[in-house]
């Protein structure tokens, strides 16, 4: 009998201290959601679909006029995480000397994206809708000038 109640006093200790291991190692590991995934990768369509998600996020505010939607999708726009390195080459490489205009359109899509979240942030319908439009079409703007061709060569470098 009183080796049973050692063996179960002994168990219950392991585990305890088990326990208690893996209580710390979990509140030590914070889960991340998956947009916090997807922003860790940071490749260029990853990027692209985050943009796309803020411009949902924008578009839903505009609809219902909630303007805290209007900014957070805004921010998120210009504070998206920088490319991969090897995304950053890929569009040098593809692009060349036209790198410039995607410079342009990028810098329009951001400029506007800043004025976009002033123009919410005073409550100013007409102006968040102007930046708002100028926004879009710099992303349909680059996308019509440079997505095929970076598609392709992402997707099949060896061809290229």
């Amino acid at each position: 009998m009183i080796y049973k109640i050692h063996t179960i006093a002994i168990s219950l200790f392991f585990l305890i201290v088990f326990s208690g291991f893996a209580i710390a190692h979990f509140a030590e590991t914070k889960p991340t959601t998956p947009a916090e995934e997807i922003e860790q990768t940071r490749e260029l369509h990853t990027i692209m679909r985050l943009l796309l998600q803020n411009i949902h996020t924008v578009n839903e505010g505009v609809y219902t006029e909630n303007y805290d939607l209007i900014i957070h999708g805004a921010q998120k726009i210009n504070d998206h995480p920088p490319l991969a390195d090897e995304s950053r080459e890929l569009i040098r490489s593809v692009l060349g000397d036209r790198m410039s205009v995607f410079g342009s359109f990028d810098n329009t899509v951001h400029g506007h994206a800043d004025s976009l979240v002033a123009a919410a942030e005073a409550k100013e319908m007409d102006r968040v809708l102007r930046h708002y439009r100028i926004v879009q079409q710099g992303c349909v703007n680059c996308h019509s000038a440079f997505k095929d061709e970076i598609r392709s060569v992402r997707l099949n470098p060896d061809k290229n």
